[in-house]
């Protein structure tokens, strides 16, 4: 085998499904141009960036150009020290070895040898420290990866996204991202619209989130009614779909009092006193606090009663990490930490090299 050049962790993620591809790209003319685009990038293997403002789905498109690969069992691998929230997976030791370097175990999961097809999605690539963007230049560059677990090692043949919602030139030209990275990465660069040019989506996005949330949550909130979806396109949106989402979450769980404001202009002030009926004045930023700790400890409850208080499987349901439900849970004051459940699936699971995540 090749020199080994450097060793660092990634997560082998499994992910929800995607939304239907009409919902991910919509009707506006700039997204059907996004969405051919990906369609012919997906089965080759060149190196793909994806740029745009925060929240505005870079991630989904990566997962979606996954998708369309041509290999039905390609590894989707993010490369993150942290899990984020919304995910589960394996950790997995992600290794180089020198260019043409040979693996010494493996199998394509397809009973053949030869590399296993694999995506590396790497989020913000300009918040990676200089030692990373070597990393990535010299993964890009050819030199032969492995993933390593319980001893044994896969080669694979990668295929890398990365996305940024920086402006990279600036950075390039500022010093702190390298120009040879910078070029071999956006080989092929996909840019995704802000929500705010594409408002013509924004009904069938509120459709698609009110239907998934309402089973999630176990709600039976009413239909987005017209007057409402109107509302929502007169908004903004600074966070994108990312904010539309967590809105829908919201009205899903409360109803109208879970959207009151947006789409209107008192919606978009950023901090107004408040007279309650006490005569305490305080600001609005504090109420919303208030408000959505309220909603976040009402549907975690409600949900650790669906799963029966198992905690692993309610933070699969509400798409995030174990760790950060554990710890929403403590600071709600919803369950001690000796409590029953979910001890039985706290051991990690193993990763299956000759298929999917177990």
């Amino acid at each position: 085998m090749g020199t080994t050049l450097k060793t660092f962790d990634g997560r082998l993620i499994s992910c929800q499904a995607l939304p239907p591809k009409e919902t991910i790209f919509g009707d506006t003319e700039g997204m059907n141009g996004l969405w051919q685009i990906a369609e012919k990038v997906a089965g080759a293997s060149v190196p793909i960036l994806i740029v745009g403002e925060k929240g505005t789905g870079k991630e989904i498109l990566a997962r979606f150009i996954h998708s369309c690969s041509p290999s039905s069992n390609a590894l989707f691998l993010k490369l993150n020290s942290a899990l984020p929230d919304g995910h589960s997976g394996n950790e997995v030791v992600f290794r180089m070895g020198s260019p043409g370097a040979e693996g010494q175990e493996g199998g394509n999961g397809n009973g053949s040898s030869g590399p296993r097809p694999c995506t590396l999605f790497v989020d913000e690539v300009a918040e990676a420290d200089p030692a990373r963007q070597l990393e990535l230049l010299q993964l890009i560059q050819g030199f032969t990866p492995f993933i390593s677990s319980d001893g044994r090692e896969v080669p694979v043949s990668l295929r890398v996204i990365g996305t940024s919602s920086h402006d990279l030139e600036r950075k390039v030209a500022a010093g702190s991202f390298r120009e040879d990275l910078f070029s071999a990465l956006s080989v092929v660069t996909l840019r995704v619209p802000p929500l705010r040019d594409r408002k013509e989506d924004i009904p069938g996005l509120v459709t698609y989130f009110w239907r998934i949330y309402s089973d999630r949550f176990s709600c039976r909130s009413e239909h987005p009614s017209r007057e409402l979806v109107r509302r929502l396109q007169m908004h903004d949106w600074p966070g994108n779909i990312r904010e539309l989402e967590n809105v829908m979450k919201r009205y899903v769980v409360l109803g109208k009092e879970g959207v009151n404001g947006i789409g209107r202009k008192e919606g978009r002030l950023g901090k107004v006193a408040c007279m309650p009926s006490n005569g305490r004045s305080v600001s609005l930023k504090q109420l919303t606090r208030e408000a959505t700790q309220a909603l976040e400890r009402k549907i975690i409850l409600q949900t650790l009663q669906e799963t029966q208080w198992n905690r692993r499987r309610t933070a699969r349901a509400l798409n995030i990490s174990y760790r950060a439900l554990l710890y929403k849970i403590k600071a709600a004051g919803l369950l001690p930490e000796t409590a029953d459940g979910d001890v039985s699936t706290d051991s990690r699971e193993s990763l299956n090299l000759n298929g999917n995540a177990a």
